[in-house]
């Protein structure tokens, strides 16, 4: 196991990481096993059961606020005017050994209707700037994991494996219903622990195309906040220049190409805000945006 300390689910029941220790490991093992010799092959928690395998449940791993520097090598620097800005410029970097370098061009991305507030992630408390809520319209700023793709479409060719992909089935929603206790989840309506409780979730087969391919930013996925924010994504945006409704989109030959670049080993992470604010984020050591 990593070092991203976090918190394990596993069938409703929340086990504390540190290090490279597990807190209850034989715990979450023993239950890991009877979880796999009653669920393989049906879906878990909303994800289906990889072969040989199980889904620890869709927070997975969540990288500790501390950690994530030293851990991470790739990140998506999402960068806005102002807080009130509806457009950005996206860049990519990698690190390589000790050195951070860029990679690509730089692209145009839309952000939300009504510009950015600080999200629910990584990067410090307390940092000064107007704040996230339920349905304002924004996208969200700090310091956020990347954590899988998903789509209407099948996987697309390309990409790394290390970088999970599920496919988006009739069946498979978002909860955005802050009172719900699937806040900010993907769920399954096939699976017979779901059970409705929420007004509204949103669809995730979209018959639009905007989610033929997406891909899940780590935005209030540590504590489910209420109220707090849900359903936050990378996607194909409706027109260029067209803002969103609190994702931030793009041009889906450009989205197509951050997905095949994404790398599930090295970590990556949304970092996103107007610039003078993102640049005051505890950074990882050596790395300097252009």
């Amino acid at each position: 196991m990593s070092r991203w300390t976090g918190v394990v689910a596993v069938d409703g029941n929340a086990f504390r990481t540190k290090g490279n220790n597990c807190v209850a490991m034989e715990a979450v093992r023993a239950r890991m096993r009877d979880l796999i010799r009653l669920w393989k092959g049906r879906p878990f928690c909303g994800i289906p059961l990889a072969a040989g395998g199980i889904a620890l449940s869709l927070t997975a791993l969540v990288p500790a606020r501390a950690d994530w520097r030293s851990e991470c090598r790739q990140i998506v620097w999402v960068e806005a005017k102002t807080w009130e800005s509806n457009t950005g410029v996206l860049r990519r970097y990698v690190r390589e050994g000790q050195r951070w370098k860029s990679v690509g061009s730089e692209v145009p991305v839309t952000l939300g209707r009504n510009g950015l507030g600080i999200g629910e992630g990584l990067h410090r408390e307390g940092m000064q700037g107007p704040g996230k809520v339920e349905g304002d319209r924004k996208a969200p700023a700090g310091v956020f994991p990347l954590e899988y793709g998903f789509g209407k479409k099948p996987r697309p060719k390309g990409g790394n494996s290390s970088f999970r992909f599920h496919r988006a089935e009739s069946f498979h929603y978002w909860v955005d219903d802050p009172n719900s206790r699937f806040y900010n989840r993907w769920i399954d309506l096939r699976d017979p622990k779901v059970v409705k409780d929420w007004d509204s979730a949103e669809v995730l087969a979209r018959p639009d195309g905007l989610y033929d391919l997406a891909i899940v930013v780590g935005h209030n996925r540590r504590a489910f906040i209420p109220g707090k924010g849900s359903a936050i994504f990378l996607h194909r945006w409706r027109a260029p220049g067209t803002p969103t409704i609190g994702c931030t989109a793009m041009d889906p030959g450009h989205l197509l190409r951050l997905w095949e670049w994404l790398d599930g080993d090295r970590r990556p992470v949304l970092v996103q805000g107007p610039g003078e604010w993102i640049r005051q984020l505890r950074l990882p050591s050596g790395f300097t945006p252009e």
